[in-house]
């Protein structure tokens, strides 16, 4: 019998969107750069920007790219092709909450050149608001997937040896410190680790 003023939406739609707003699904995706990130991406550049910090790890793209340039890049990179002189092939990918981008990740398919001492296979970045979520061993985790995709054996992954969250990280994602170097290009000290795949 209908009761005025009753909603009549199913039972399972509330369900769902109530769920989302408590948090309890997980509506969290990694992804390719779509032309509808637009504002996310520069929502989250911006972010970055105004924390003081000019160089986002893992997202490397031409500084004069436009957007739609970027989106057309990242998927020519992955397919090896239209590369910077000395790069290799590599997947760009961002974490998304809707609309909202969250953080990005690089995996680079094979190393070549400084590559083994700095950079490795993996760089990825966290915006600052959402750092210390978990969010960078989710990405992480997802790359590793990735990359036993592409038979590759074991991850090399580096970082900065006072950047003790990201040393978490790579720990808590089964990498073990190979050995801290000196970088002589950027003069600064990088320690490096190894992941292994199944």
């Amino acid at each position: 019998m209908k009761v005025a003023g009753e909603s009549h939406r199913p039972v399972a739609s509330l369900t769902v969107r109530t769920a989302i707003r408590l948090g309890t699904i997980d509506v969290m995706r990694i992804v390719e750069l779509r032309q509808d990130h637009e504002s996310g991406l520069q929502d989250f550049r911006r972010e970055f920007d105004e924390a003081g910090e000019d160089h986002i790890p893992g997202f490397l793209p031409d500084s004069d790219w436009t957007f739609e340039e970027m989106v057309d890049g990242f998927a020519a990179w992955a397919r090896g092709e239209q590369l910077p002189e000395g790069w290799v092939s590599g997947t760009t990918l961002f974490l998304e909450d809707g609309r909202r981008i969250l953080g990005v990740v690089n995996l680079r398919h094979r190393l070549a050149g400084t590559l083994r001492q700095f950079g490795g296979h993996v760089g990825y970045s966290v915006r600052p608001s959402e750092r210390g979520r978990g969010h960078a061993t989710r990405m992480l985790r997802h790359v590793m997937a990735l990359a036993s995709e592409m038979r590759i054996e074991r991850l090399l992954v580096t970082c900065d040896p006072k950047n003790t969250a990201s040393i978490r990280v790579v720990q808590k994602c089964g990498g073990a410190l190979e050995d801290e170097i000196f970088f002589e290009p950027l003069a600064r000290p990088v320690c490096r680790f190894w992941i292994p795949l199944p």
